[in-house]
């Protein structure tokens, strides 16, 4: 039997035929520990380089290892140029270059290519050549000077877009615009793609750059431009092209484009200009970058025109903003590949390469693309013409967005080219409302293996009336109150899925606990079987927007079979290791993530919370206990509609009007336990003594602040409620009545990181939309103790909710939003359990007042000491030890 040793001197020394090399790669990656995700075939680097290797370390970083028959340092700059060029147009940072007798780490993101660690390589000595070395070696920071391929490649989109546009004044449309990108982009990758063929089956010159060449023949019918993208398309042997990747009526917008505005275009996807000396390669690109890239593109900004200013020579250039009308965004790499790989692992090689999916929100295609490079995927075994044919004709996907379906047309499109060297006879892709499609294509209902998507979150506030009334139809009794769409987009996939079809959706953490996901929390727990459940929502995975998400797969039933245990992982970090734990099936505790199983039982009850089995116990102490509600009134601040008026500077006060104001506390001036002693704003509130003031009374009594009012009518018009005469225009929304804000209280901001709930003891704040809470009035009976009855119970409970264990408990509860904020709901904090304070004993009870007595007046060092102490204190009254309150998380 060979040395391992053995694997590398055959990688490293003559050619090996195709079926060789993969199994030698198959073994190297096997033997030293990396996880392999493509072998790479690249003709014009192949007199001196035997073999390249993708490969993922927790699936996000990845590298390309190349196996070199000729060592890198005696390459010429041409020739490492080509090299390289393999693991930038990859999208891959890191390049691995193995020699017989040396490992050289090069990092490929700087100018000139920055070598980072060379390491010795001999029959005794090759630990160098684990995967672990690499986690020591890119562990170190690196600083680049070249942005990344798709960063590259965006910016020249962006470019020429607002070029474009201001060049044909504007008068050019989105859909034109990606029409042409698709174009240039369809050819560059049938050019590259013939190029690496024909360069492996020939010495011969093979055609360079064909888009720049220009015949100048005064006989051309069609523009300069469309005639360079058809007469390349047909020396490249693509005479009959379907619409959806070139459309020539859309491209009829640019035959007026001057030779050298084209010739300008064309050019800049030949050279990278913004990472010389890069090339772009999209034989290479089509494999794997181009899903990550099309992600990208289907939200390369819609131009938004400039009013240009008089007397500048040259009009500036459009600006860009974000199109996020579907509620689009950006899908991380890694999450596709999270799918694709879980899939992989659940079942036969055969059923899995065979796999019907569907993807009701396509996007640009990268899930369904991932997917189908993994299917695809010859280090896995056998590839045949047949199924890969067989895979793509499995795939059915859906965008309401035209142009992302063209991406994603495209993007299958060009991987296919690259798979199988010809372009698909088919896609079924459509431009198509989700719900609608379903409703009229009941035959494909329990037809799907597999359902992946991320959904479009759109909330109740941002949906059309329309759209409102068809969501509520739709999901019928499957949810209620403000329902979101994504809510839809995951009863379609569970109802499309057959028995035993995996569902893989990137969803809201407030779907864990949201009462509006009630009714699919429970279709689901009913239907299917919770199979894996990732809980992000302490890392911000996408930039673009603060919604934090967790990722969810379920598998429909199979009657008469088990339920299989969930696996269920809380990460805080290094989320790509924790996903590739999962994939590899391990159960592990880190200080970065824990991965856990739990029964399908866990599923039953209305909120999904999701405890670590060492703290289910303390969990149930805690649920023994009674709930806020028992004890406080728990309502909500004012709701005025329009705060840029209601609210106003101390400064800008009505003289001698004071009394329909109330001092306002915004909630960035609120700290824990104590209120400050004034406050710079004042909030319009139309209260006298207690009553409501009439109109005439306003206008009367209070002149100043009726000729204010009037000033702003137009806006204060403009309110929904206002034009709907449910409100006079004068009037706050939700001003909230005197006895119900304006009492000693407990107030906390509605978004908050850490405890920061205060006691108003004379009830003298306002407050905006955040939570206010006072002791119910059964529980402070009789006049002569009522008032110090009511302010103990606020002392009591300032210091529960403030308290460790407590916020712990509200935070779980509690949906996430960016930062790592949470947001305090009425309903969450009536849920609550607190330790039931006529149990508590009085010397606890008036050493516990006392302390926080001291809190309120306390300032710098000695709050931390008191807040310790008040911490402690609670966690006793809930019955749990010091380490059963410390094991709890987050």
């Amino acid at each position: 039997m060979p040395s391992f040793y053995d694997i590398i001197a055959q990688l490293t020394s003559t050619p090996l035929p195709d079926g060789e090399r993969i199994r030698l790669l198959n073994d190297f990656a096997y033997h030293f520990g990396w996880t392999p995700s493509d072998s790479l075939d690249i003709s014009n680097v192949g007199e001196f380089a035997n073999a390249h290797l993708v490969v993922e370390h927790g699936l996000q970083n990845t590298a390309v290892i190349s196996f070199l028959r000729k060592r890198f340092a005696d390459l010429v700059f041409e020739e490492k140029r080509r090299l390289l060029n393999v693991s930038y147009n990859n999208l891959v940072d890191w390049h691995i270059q193995i020699e017989p007798d040396q490992i050289i780490y090069v990092f490929n993101r700087a100018d000139p290519a920055r070598i980072v660690a060379t390491h010795r390589v001999s029959r005794d000595e090759l630990d160098n050549l684990r995967s672990t070395a690499f986690e020591q070696v890119s562990g170190k920071r690196q600083n680049p000077n070249l942005p990344a391929l798709d960063d590259a490649l965006i910016d020249t989109i962006s470019y020429w877009k607002r070029y474009l546009s201001s060049e044909l004044n504007g008068s050019v449309s989105n859909k034109e615009l990606s029409a042409l990108f698709n174009a240039i982009i369809f050819v560059r990758a049938v050019e590259d793609n013939f190029r690496r063929i024909y360069f492996a089956s020939t010495t011969e010159p093979v055609p360079a750059q064909a888009l720049l060449e220009d015949h100048h023949s005064p006989h051309t019918i069609q523009s300069v431009l469309r005639d360079r993208i058809f007469r390349t398309l047909a020396r490249f042997g693509q005479n009959e092209v379907p619409q959806y990747l070139v459309n020539q009526d859309l491209l009829r917008t640019f035959d007026n484009l001057d030779r050298q505005t084209i010739t300008g275009l064309f050019r800049d996807f030949y050279r990278i200009k913004y990472a010389r000396p890069y090339e772009y390669d999209f034989s290479i690109m089509s494999k794997h970058a181009l899903s990550r890239i099309y992600e990208r593109y289907t939200n390369v900004l819609r131009i938004v025109p400039v009013e240009s200013e008089q007397g500048v020579f040259f009009p500036p250039l459009p600006e860009e903003t974000r199109n996020k009308a579907y509620g689009s965004v950006y899908t991380p790499e890694f999450i596709a590949r999270f799918f694709a790989r879980y899939l992989r692992e659940q079942m036969p090689p055969l059923a899995f390469r065979r796999l019907s999916s569907f993807d009701p929100a396509i996007g640009s295609g990268i899930f369904l693309r991932t997917l189908l490079e993994l299917q695809c995927d010859p280090t896995q075994g056998k590839l045949t013409t047949e199924l890969i044919e067989s895979a793509f004709e499995n795939v059915i996907g859906l965008d309401i967005d035209p142009n992302a379906c063209q991406a994603a047309l495209l993007s299958l499109s060009l991987l296919h080219l690259v798979l199988a060297n010809h372009l698909p006879s088919n896609l079924n892709v459509y431009a198509e409302e989700a719900i609608k499609f379903y409703e009229e294509h009941s035959n494909l209902r329990e037809t799907r293996g597999v359902v992946v998507a991320n959904p479009p979150f759109v909330s109740l506030e941002t949906q059309t009336d329309a759209m409102r009334v068809r969501l509520a139809e739709f999901m019928a009794n499957d949810a209620s109150g403000r329902i979101d769409l994504y809510l839809a987009f995951l009863k379609i996939g569970l109802e499309m899925l057959k028995p035993g079809g995996y569902g893989l959706f990137i969803l809201p953490h407030n779907f864990l606990i949201g009462e509006n996901a009630s009714g699919m929390r429970r279709v689901l727990s009913d239907k299917a079987w919770i199979r894996c459940l990732v809980d992000l929502s302490t890392i911000r995975v996408f930039e673009e927007t603060d919604t934090y998400i967790i990722l969810l797969i379920f598998q429909k039933r199979i009657d008469l079979q088990p339920a299989p245990a969930a696996t269920i992982v809380k990460c805080q970090e290094l989320v790509g290791k924790a996903l590739q734990d999962v994939v590899e099936g391990h159960m592990t505790e880190t200080k970065y993530y824990s991965i856990y199983s739990v029964d399908q039982e866990t599923f039953a009850s209305r909120h999904w919370i999701i405890a670590h089995p060492s703290e289910v116990a303390i969990r149930r102490k805690l649920e023994s206990s009674p709930t806020m509600d028992a004890f406080l009134e728990i309502k909500q601040g004012f709701i005025s509609g329009k705060d840029k008026v209601f609210i106003v500077g101390a400064d800008k006060l009505p003289k001698g009007e004071r009394k329909i104001f109330a001092p306002f506390l915004p909630d960035r001036e609120m700290s824990p336990y104590a209120v400050p002693e004034r406050t710079s704003h004042y909030f319009f509130y139309p209260f006298i003594e207690g009553r409501r003031i009439e109109e005439v009374e306003l206008r009367e009594r209070f002149p100043q602040t009726w000729r204010y009012l009037l000033a702003h009518k137009m806006e204060l018009e403009s309110r929904p409620p206002v034009r709907r005469k449910q409100l006079l225009w004068w009037q706050p929304e939700r001003p909230r009545l005197p006895q119900n804000m304006m009492r000693p209280k407990i107030i906390s901001p509605h978004l908050v990181v850490m405890p920061r709930f205060s006691l108003d003891v004379k009830g003298k704040y306002a407050i905006s939309r955040s939570p206010l809470l006072y002791p119910k009035e059964v529980l402070v009976e009789g006049d002569a103790q009522e008032v110090g009855a009511e302010n103990d119970l606020l002392r009591y409970f300032l210091a529960v909710l403030n308290s460790t264990v407590c916020f712990r408990y509200i935070a779980e509860h509690s949906t996430r939003y960016g930062s790592g904020y949470i947001m305090l709901e009425p309903r969450t904090l009536a849920k609550t359990p607190v330790p039931d304070p006529s149990l508590v004993p009085p010397t606890t009870m008036r050493r516990l007042l006392s302390l926080v007595d001291k809190r309120v007046t306390s300032t710098g060092s000695d709050n931390i000491a008191l807040e310790k102490e008040l911490d402690e204190s609670i966690t006793e009254l809930y019955g749990l030890s010091l380490e059963e309150q410390q094991s709890l998380t987050l």
